[in-house]
């Protein structure tokens, strides 16, 4: 469990740890940042908490202008004793029609008492600059051979996402991703409407927007994990207004991998 544990929540980071958690505030212009709390699941136990903060530009369509993000997720419940991990991530950019531009992402894990810290700069050109403490071998590879640049980090991908959403109602599209370990691409698909069933703690259950999601691995992945489909294959993700005057936001996503699925639900919403 400790050498698979590992890959299972980083495939969270795959699929966008602030993929799963990235909701919306009132914007910029209103100065009310909202605060999204998700709880995760597997076989109905509670195994993983996430929640996130964000300022994006003002309205139900966002427009142009500055972003922030931050969140913060741990191993929940009785995992946490057996597999204590902790990660958090801070992430800038600027939103202008619909497209996200990042400036800056930091991320911060805690895994078994050993913390690693990365911190992606966005310069001209594409070209992304890497700082790892400690330096690792994924960083000095991507650093070396650039496939880091051309590049956005998951939570300046998912505010891309959302903000595309509010204005076309559509969720597609390939996203070219560097979480400062792994590069991956992240393709999206249009799903139909569900109509979600309420679970233990939901905040929201009703009428939702599905969406597909599937990874493909590029760089940065341990090949035994990967052939051992410990990272999630795909997802689905559903998007609804939950939340008056807000856009529509990840109301549930499930991940499917060789330990099962894992369920991450809105339970919280503070202003």
């Amino acid at each position: 469990m400790r050498y698979f544990a590992k890959p299972l929540f980083a495939g969270l980071a795959v699929l966008g740890l602030a993929a799963i958690g990235v909701g919306l505030g009132q914007g910029a212009a209103a100065s009310r940042p909202v605060t999204l709390t998700y709880a995760g699941y597997m076989a109905g136990l509670p195994v993983f908490s996430l929640s996130t903060t964000v300022n994006l530009p003002a309205g139900t369509v966002p427009g142009n202008g500055g972003y922030t993000i931050t969140a913060d997720g741990q191993t929940a419940g009785n995992f946490r004793m057996l597999y204590p991990y902790a990660a958090s991530i801070n992430a800038s950019g600027a939103l202008k029609n619909q497209a996200a531009a990042p400036t800056q992402f930091r991320s911060v894990s805690q895994i078994m008492g050993k913390q690693e810290a990365v911190t992606l700069t966005y310069g001209a050109g594409g070209k992304v600059g890497i700082n790892a403490q400690p330096l690792t071998r994924q960083a000095q590879e991507a650093a070396a051979q650039g496939f880091a640049n051309g590049t956005m980090d998951p939570a300046s991908a998912v505010v891309a996402l959302v903000a595309k959403f509010a204005k076309t109602h559509q969720c597609q599209g390939t996203y070219k991703l560097f979480d400062g370990v792994r590069r991956y691409d992240l393709k999206l698909a249009q799903g139909g409407f569900v109509d979600l069933n309420p679970m233990q703690q939901s905040y929201y259950d009703g009428s939702a927007t599905e969406c597909s999601a599937e990874p493909q691995l590029l760089q940065g992945f341990s090949s035994v994990a990967a052939q051992s489909q410990f990272y999630p294959q795909s997802a689905r993700l559903w998007l609804a207004p939950a939340v008056a005057g807000l856009p529509a936001i990840p109301v549930r996503i499930e991940a499917q991998n060789a330990l099962g699925q894992m369920v991450l639900d809105l339970v919280d919403v503070q202003f």
